[in-house]
């Protein structure tokens, strides 16, 4: 009985349990919170398991991506197993954590990789051998200075790092800038074959040219002379221009005159028939080669009276007297032509270039106030003693040419550049003597029309403008007034 006692406790005790298992099989509602939090954490598992799935495919060559698979496919493998036991809150903050981890590991991984890419991209850089072409961008020209002919080629380079450029010749000596040159072919050289190099560190390139003689000279004209150094009103002169052509074109001649009338003004020697009222006239003349080029030159010619002169008595006895002309200073000096040019009055004296490459012309006036009409230039002496030497003017000039013009008893003015002068000689070195017949004839002129004033120019023939002058630098000949002189041998 005890024993079936016992059993019914037993019974009891199990009804209990039944009871409580019952009681198991009904959640309650914060066990339910949690299944469904547990549910969404598979859920965006999943999600994120399938976003990765479709960024592996669309970026399958990005290597970034597959470190990112290969350093965390097994931890996220292992957080799915567990996920189960984990509290949904925890699976989320755990999810949040090893997305950063995973973004920083990628970024670390990352910036290398774009480094590299840098790196390989500054290696693909443009680095390629040169190449060379050359071309001709002015010329032929020609330059009476040396009488050449000249070209002037630049090179058109490529290549990467920048090609550095030489050529087998280059007379501008670099003038011209990086790339270029300047070759200058004589006359009895007739060509001239130009190399040029282009060099980088990736190798070499070169092209050559061949240039050749094509220029014509334009005629040279060495003066005008007249058939007598004395010109009279109402008189008839032979007149007639020194010309040469170097390339020995056949020449015609275009006179003309400011005063009287010429009877064929295309021949050489012309007839001129001077005015009849005594003063200057200018005498001009064109020289042509019948190849488009043209050369002019022009003198003034002082036209006076007939003055018929008393006979000397037999007891009278000729006056030999020998003079130094004295110098009126303050009325020469030199004069700068051209963009900023001006004249310098008094002291020195000065024919070349200046450092702006303008012309400069010297002059000089001689005070011959003391003469009278009927004295007699028996002897005229110009000498010029060299002060200093600018440069190398007789590189790219020809000659220092004197010439007699009057500006009158004045100082020199910047318009005096242009005068017309009377050419009495060409020196080519700086230190002169000039006692030639043209010089006296001039002074006798200018006793004999009343002149208070005998005046001088000094000045270098040559193409003024051509390249080799422009190098900012005086390049001529500069003399002290007290060294320039003029002797002269009067009968009175």
């Amino acid at each position: 009985m005890k024993h079936a006692k016992n059993n019914k406790r037993t019974m009891k005790h199990a009804k209990v349990v039944d009871k409580g298992m019952k009681h198991a099989r009904k959640p309650e509602p914060g066990e339910k919170r949690k299944a469904t939090v547990k549910r969404k954490t598979v859920f965006t598992i999943i999600g994120i398991i399938a976003l990765v799935a479709v960024v592996v495919i669309v970026a399958l060559n990005f290597q970034p991506i597959y470190k990112f698979m290969d350093r965390n496919i097994t931890a996220l493998l292992g957080f799915l197993s567990n996920i189960g036991s984990k509290k949904g809150e925890v699976a989320d903050n755990n999810i949040e954590k090893e997305s950063k981890d995973v973004d920083d590991s990628s970024k670390k991984e990352q910036a290398p990789d774009e480094d590299d890419n840098d790196e390989d991209k500054d290696e693909k850089k443009s680095k390629t051998p040169p190449t060379i072409k050359l071309e001709i961008y002015e010329g032929p020209l020609y330059s009476r200075a040396g009488d050449v002919c000249y070209y002037r080629v630049k090179a058109n380079v490529t290549g990467n790092p920048a090609p550095s450029v030489s050529f087998s010749k280059d007379d501008s000596l670099g003038s011209l800038g990086p790339g270029k040159a300047q070759v200058n072919i004589s006359r009895d050289k007739k060509y001239y074959i130009l190399t040029a190099v282009a060099e980088n560190t990736e190798g070499k390139a070169s092209d050559t040219m061949t240039l050749v003689w094509n220029c014509n000279a334009s005629p040279e004209i060495k003066g005008i002379t007249l058939s007598s150094s004395t010109v009279f009103v109402g008189e008839k002169y032979d007149i007639f221009v020194d010309a040469v052509d170097p390339d020995s074109d056949q020449l015609s001649f275009e006179w003309n005159v400011a005063g009287g009338t010429i009877a064929d003004k295309t021949k050489n020697p012309a007839k001129w028939s001077t005015p009849d009222t005594p003063g200057d006239y200018n005498i001009s003349v064109s020289v042509s080669d019948g190849k488009g080029n043209v050369s002019n030159t022009s003198i003034t010619v002082y036209v006076g009276k007939v003055v018929v002169e008393t006979p000397r008595t037999s007891t009278e006895t000729p006056t030999i007297t020998n003079i130094t002309v004295p110098r009126k200073e303050s009325e020469g000096g030199y004069i700068e032509y051209g963009s900023g040019g001006e004249a310098h009055r008094g002291g020195s004296i000065y024919a070349g270039d200046s450092v702006r490459n303008n012309p400069c012309s010297g002059f000089v006036s001689f005070d011959i106030s003391g003469f009278k009409k009927g004295d007699k230039v028996q002897s005229a002496t110009l000498t010029l003693s060299i002060t200093e030497i600018k440069g190398d003017p007789l590189s790219f000039l020809e000659r220092l040419n004197i010439n007699v013009l009057s500006w009158g008893d004045r100082q020199i003015k910047q318009d005096d550049f242009k005068i017309e002068g009377t050419y009495i000689a060409a020196y080519n070195t700086p230190t002169i003597t000039c006692n030639v017949s043209k010089l006296k004839d001039e002074l006798q002129k200018a006793i004999d029309s009343g002149k208070s004033r005998f005046q001088i120019r000094i000045h270098f023939s040559g193409p003024y403008n051509i390249s080799v002058i422009n190098n900012n630098q005086e390049d001529g000949w500069k003399y002290s007034q007290k060294n320039i002189n003029l002797n002269v041998t009067i009968t009175k």
